[in-house]
């Protein structure tokens, strides 16, 4: 059995799209989810993905992430 997908848009009072859907009768495809970053662009998408990227070590480790900042060697040119 195929679940019935239903999608509305919705206008928020400053502009925004919504994009939903209801799923009956199964699990759904991913297709819905690839459109929807698709959509967004690689800006939002690495937003999101640092968003994770953040949330994840302050889990784990209690802080923001930071960039390693150790030097190994230094040699004159």
């Amino acid at each position: 059995m195929v679940p019935a997908t239903q999608e509305r848009f919705m206008n928020k009072s400053t502009n925004s799209t919504w994009k939903t859907r209801l799923v009956e009768g199964g699990f759904p495809d991913r297709s819905f989810d690839v459109q929807f970053w698709q959509d967004q662009g690689d800006e939002a998408i690495f937003a999101a993905a640092w968003e994770m990227v953040e949330l994840a070590e302050e889990l784990k480790h209690g802080r923001k992430p930071t960039l390693q900042r150790t030097v190994t060697a230094l040699k004159q040119i």
